[in-house]
């Protein structure tokens, strides 16, 4: 595991995201550290004019989904395959909770969906998660396992499980932050969290993502 934050910031995911393929990353001063712990290349783009990806982006191994208002000079340097959204929603990282094998969606993204589901060729399914729609940052998923909000409901925490084919577990990181997607980010080979996560919460982390 790698511990660390961004400029101080401890909102690591709110920077960048990570798949079995790739990750996608807002700051390149933190591109090799990033690589080394996860094992795969990181790209490094803005979406519009800022590094927030976790923010605007989401995906899988099989491609990236951005905001259609992305700017034409931030498109020519997204190397991954990509669905460019039109929606009135451009916080899709916040939005979307995916790994290799299948999607959570927010309810807010209900027009989208079949779009969604069609370029990924994934189940897609929408739910809140702790009784919100940020449903991109009230977890983290990876191929092995997730980990949720700690408030998050049975029924919520079956329907992820079914969807994305992983157990999930609930957790905080940040030192008591319900949302997880905002303090890790990770994929099968490695975990990169914050460093005001405490001992309980990384061990939580680590253990709801497989590596125990």
């Amino acid at each position: 595991m790698l511990r660390t934050n961004f400029d101080g910031d401890p909102n690591i995911g709110l920077y960048g995201f990570a798949t079995d393929g790739y990750c996608a990353l807002g700051l390149n001063s933190e591109k090799a550290r990033l690589e080394k712990e996860l094992d795969v290349d990181a790209h490094v783009i803005t979406i519009l004019n800022t590094g927030l990806v976790g923010i605007f982006a989401s995906g899988n191994s099989r491609g990236l989904i951005l905001p259609a208002i992305m700017e034409k000079h931030e498109r020519e340097k997204v190397k991954v395959k990509t669905l460019y959204l039109k929606s009135r929603f451009t916080a899709l990282g916040n939005l979307v909770l995916m790994n290799d094998k299948g999607i959570i969606l927010s309810p807010l993204l209900g027009r989208e969906k079949r779009e969604i589901e069609q370029f990924f060729g994934l189940r897609c399914e929408m739910t809140s998660i702790a009784g919100t729609a940020i449903v991109g940052k009230a977890g983290i998923a990876t191929n092995k396992g997730c980990l949720v909000h700690p408030k998050t409901k049975r029924r919520e925490i079956s329907l992820i499980e079914d969807v994305l084919q992983v157990k999930c577990d609930i957790g905080t990181v940040n030192f008591g932050s319900p949302y997880p997607g905002s303090g890790v980010i990770a994929n099968t080979s490695g975990v990169v969290a914050s460093q005001q996560s405490s001992g309980p919460e990384l061990g939580r982390i680590v253990e709801a993502l497989g590596f125990l």
